[in-house]
């Protein structure tokens, strides 16, 4: 994935919700997530309370982005610091 791809990734969710569509924007989250981890995990948004008021997400994007940051955080974390969520 390049620059421009991401760009036209970008400029086609905005047309297909420009027309009423779903949002894929997980989706390109998760491939730049994919494409680029050096971004870090701390700029990708997983969270249910991230959705913009009045979006339609295409399903199943979110849990694939949930997914793939468990993955990459299993791979790279060595010791979880700080309070459980339990």
């Amino acid at each position: 994935m390049v620059l421009a791809e991401v760009i036209s990734d970008m400029n086609s969710n905005y047309e297909n919700r420009k027309h009423g569509g779903n949002s894929m924007v997980f989706s390109i989250q998760e491939k730049m997530f994919s494409a680029f981890p050096e971004v870090g995990v701390e700029n990708v948004f997983v969270s249910e309370n991230y959705l913009p008021i009045g979006q339609r997400f295409e399903p199943g994007t979110l849990e694939a982005l949930k997914e793939a940051v468990n993955e990459f955080e299993m791979q790279n974390v060595l010791e979880r610091s700080g309070k459980s969520k339990n």
